[in-house]
C-alpha cells in the first residue's frame, strides 16, 4: 500500500471577516476567461434577483467556520469511490445495457485514453487570454490522457493504461515549473487555468494511488513529486475563488480537489465553505443562473459542472450540505432550482435565453441526477434533458463522461 505522502503546504485561511469583505468585492479588474466577454464587475451586479443571498453568503460564513470535515479522508474520494470503480466495471463487464455501459463505450473512443497516446510535459505553459493557446491544450489533453488511462486501468486490468498514466503524472511533477503569460494576458487568466486543472490532475492521482488500497505501487518518491506538482497548481487555483462568478466556483472546486487528495483539511474547508457561499450567488431565488442572461449557454453552466462536481466529493467525504442548501424558507435546495431553470431554456427555451439550440455541458448531467436522486429531490426537466443528451462526452475545461461514471437506468 502506498504511503500518504505530505508536503508542507501554506495554508489558505478564510476569515468570516475577509470573506464577508470579498462578498462585496468581486474584482473591479476581472480578466475576461475563454470567451473573451468582460467578467461581472461586482457582487451587486451579479446578483440582481436576489441581493439576499449577499447578505446569507456574508452572515453564514461565521456558522461555517465550525465546518469541519474530520480526516481520515475516504479514497478514492474525488469523484469516484472504490465502490463505483467495482461498478463501473461490473457493467462494463456486463452482457446487459446499461447507461453507465453505453457512456463507457463514448470513452473508449477518446484516443487520450490509449496506452498509446503521445504524452510530453513542459517546463512552462503559456496561458492565452480568451483563447486556448497550444501548451495549454498539451496540458489539459495529458491531464485526461491521465485521468481516463487510469479509470480504464480499473476497468480493464490493462497494465498499460495503468502505466501510461503513471508516464503521464511523473513527467509533469518533474518537469513542470509554472505559467507564463502570452503578450496581452493578465496574470488572473493561470488561475482559473489552475483551477480548471488541478481537479483532473487530482482525479488522475488519487486513482493510481488509492485504487485497491495502492496497486499501482505509485512509489513515496513518485507521489512527494506529484504533490509538489499539485502545490504549484494551488497557489494559483486558490486566487480564482476570490471571484463571484464561474471562475470563484472552479477555485473552489480545486481548492476541495487538493483537500482531498493531500488529506489537507484546511484546503478542503476553505473550498467547502466557499463553494457553499457561491452558490446563492450563481444561482438566483427566481433559479436564474448567473451569466445565462449576460453572457451565453455555455458559461453559466461551467458554474453548474463545478458545483455538481464539488457536490459529490463533499458527499463521498460525509456531507451532502451542497446538494441540499436552501436559503430562507425555500422547500427546493437552491442548487436543483438552477439545475431546473437552465434545462428549461435547453429543453423549451424559457427564461431569459433560449438556449434550445445548445444541449448539456459534459461532464456533470448525470452527477447531478444521481445525486438529486439519492436525496429523493424532484428535477424532472434536467432528467429529460440529461437523458436526451446522453452518453456525455468529453469537456474542455473540467472531468467529462459522466455518464460513464455516474448514469443511471431508473428514470
Amino acid at each position: 500500500m502506498s504511503r500518504i505522502s505530505k508536503l508542507p503546504t501554506a495554508k489558505l485561511r478564510f476569515t468570516a471577516t475577509a470573506l464577508t469583505l470579498l462578498t462585496c468585492w468581486a474584482g473591479a479588474s476581472y480578466a475576461a476567461d475563454h470567451d473573451g466577454a468582460t467578467a461581472i464587475a461586482s457582487a451587486d451586479d451579479a446578483v440582481p434577483h436576489d441581493r439576499a443571498a449577499i447578505g446569507f453568503a456574508s452572515a453564514d460564513l461565521a456558522g461555517d467556520a465550525s465546518v469541519k470535515a474530520v480526516p481520515p479522508f475516504k479514497h478514492p474520494g474525488l469523484l469516484v469511490t472504490q465502490a463505483r470503480l467495482n461498478t463501473i466495471r461490473a457493467a462494463v463487464q456486463s452482457s446487459a445495457n446499461s447507461a453507465i455501459k453505453t457512456g463507457y463505450n463514448r470513452l473508449l473512443q477518446d484516443n487520450r485514453g490509449s496506452h498509446t497516446y503521445a504524452h510530453s510535459a513542459l517546463a512552462t505553459v503559456e496561458v492565452v487570454r480568451a483563447a486556448g493557446g497550444p501548451q495549454e491544450s498539451r496540458w489539459k489533453n495529458d491531464s485526461m490522457a491521465a485521468y481516463l488511462n487510469a479509470l480504464r486501468w480499473t476497468v480493464s486490468g490493462d497494465t498499460r493504461n495503468r502505466d501510461k498514466a503513471i508516464q503521464i503524472l511523473d513527467a509533469w511533477s518533474s518537469k513542470f515549473t509554472g505559467f507564463t503569460l502570452a503578450p496581452g494576458t493578465d496574470a488572473p487568466q493561470a488561475w482559473l487555468e489552475a483551477a480548471w486543472g488541478l481537479p483532473v490532475w487530482a482525479s488522475a492521482a488519487e486513482i493510481i494511488r488509492h485504487h485497491n488500497g495502492g496497486e499501482a505501487g505509485w512509489t513515496p518518491a513518485q507521489q512527494d513529486r506529484f504533490n509538489g506538482y499539485l502545490n504549484k497548481l494551488y497557489a494559483q487555483a486558490n486566487q480564482a475563488s476570490s471571484r463571484t462568478n464561474n471562475w470563484g466556483v472552479s477555485g473552489a472546486l480545486a481548492m476541495m480537489a487538493a483537500g482531498v487528495y493531500q488529506d489537507d483539511a484546511n484546503r478542503y474547508n476553505a473550498g467547502f465553505n466557499r463553494m457553499k457561499q457561491m452558490i446563492p450567488l450563481i444561482v438566483y431565488s427566481s433559479g436564474e443562473v448567473q451569466e445565462l442572461q449576460a453572457r451565453d449557454c455555455h458559461h453559466p453552466q461551467y458554474s453548474l459542472a463545478g458545483i455538481a462536481q464539488a457536490a459529490e466529493i463533499a458527499t463521498i467525504q460525509g456531507d451532502t450540505g451542497l446538494w441540499t442548501l436552501t436559503i430562507g424558507s425555500e422547500s427546493q435546495p437552491r442548487f436543483a432550482r438552477g439545475l431546473e431553470y437552465m434545462a428549461k431554456s435547453i429543453l423549451y427555451g424559457e427564461g431569459v435565453r433560449d438556449c434550445r439550440s445548445n444541449g448539456l455541458y459534459s461532464g456533470y448531467s448525470d452527477i447531478a441526477v444521481n445525486g438529486y436522486r439519492n436525496r429523493g429531490v424532484a428535477i424532472p426537466n434536467f432528467q429529460n434533458a440529461t437523458k436526451r443528451g446522453r452518453p456525455d462526452a468529453s469537456a474542455a475545461e473540467f472531468l467529462g463522461y459522466s455518464t460513464a461514471t455516474h448514469g443511471r437506468d431508473d428514470y
